[in-house]
């Protein structure tokens, strides 16, 4: 055989490698492209009034992108579908009533997804034996647990500190979801209206402390939900992300019609009267910020 031929044969081996890479490709273009048709109606801010003058307004602007997605209105603490929100608690959360969702919620304040980052980035910044022995078993977990593969993958992100996940602040994405999870316990009767609100007024107190404006809080929940995904194909989740976000801050979103530096009504701390009344104990890490340390002190004397 010539080497003319043997070229050829080359060129077509090649080119049958990369066809399945073409074919997904293609597919992600298409997938893309359908979805960018649908995002600006998914996407859509409603508003039965308006947010301003509302008290609730800042915790429901910082929980909004919840509410775009249900394409619920974003000045209406209440969620329009208590049966979809059962299903969500049940199925995402594992809420099922009042001690489960008072618990979620308490577990997110205090602590939230926060301190496995936390632990994740000490293990990596610390690096050596433990880290290369850690790697190496999820490694071998990874080839049937799907839960090794996304751990094994957050791993390699904080290391090359992609998306400059090891300077991030992951309270936003604790904080959105404290907000969330309490409007949808409260939709579906799980909680007092009263005690949903107040917690998210607290969670919003929380955040004003942390972050100097939307754009910082924004910035910081995407990028936290983006590590908290841990997928390796992640363009359509991105441009969903993206065109969310471009809504929130836009012209008719809610981060332009709520000032950032609003006066929150203060919160009475009700979950810990919530919890008191249901007779749970509330246990907390390791506190690392004021306001975590007077809210645990709080709850020791309550509770």
């Amino acid at each position: 055989m010539d080497y003319a031929a043997i070229a050829v044969i080359a060129l077509l081996v090649a080119a049958s490698a990369c066809w399945p890479l073409l074919r997904a490709s293609g597919k992600r273009r298409k997938a893309l492209k359908a979805q960018a048709l649908q995002l600006p109606e998914h996407h859509r801010p409603r508003y039965q009034q308006s947010l301003a003058g509302d008290p609730l307004a800042f915790p429901l602007a910082m929980s909004s992108g919840y509410a775009l997605c249900r394409e619920a209105d974003l000045d209406s603490f209440l969620f329009p579908d208590p049966e979809e929100e059962r299903i969500i608690l049940a199925e995402a959360w594992g809420i099922f009533d009042a001690e489960d969702a008072v618990q979620e919620l308490w577990s997110l304040l205090s602590q939230g997804h926060r301190s496995d980052w936390q632990q994740s980035r000490e293990l990596v910044n610390a690096g050596g034996t433990v880290l290369a022995q850690h790697r190496k078993a999820l490694g071998r977990q990874a080839r049937t647990s799907a839960q090794a593969r996304e751990e094994l993958l957050s791993l390699r992100r904080l290391q090359r500190n992609e998306r400059g996940v090891q300077e991030l602040d992951f309270l936003a994405w604790d904080l959105s979801r404290v907000v969330m999870v309490a409007r949808s316990a409260a939709t579906c009767g799980y909680l007092d209206q009263r005690v949903a609100q107040d917690v998210a007024l607290q969670a919003a107190s929380y955040a004003q402390q942390t972050y100097a404006s939307w754009d910082e809080f924004a910035k910081a929940f995407d990028t936290a939900r983006w590590f908290w995904r841990a997928q390796r194909d992640n363009a359509l989740d991105d441009a969903h992300d993206a065109h969310r976000t471009q809504v929130l801050t836009g012209a008719e979103g809610p981060f332009a019609k709520v000032d950032f530096n609003a006066l929150v009504p203060a919160s009475q701390l009700l979950l810990l009267d919530a919890a008191q009344e249901l007779g749970l104990s509330l246990r907390a890490g390791e506190e690392d910020r004021d306001w975590q340390r007077a809210l645990v002190a709080a709850a020791r004397s309550r509770t």
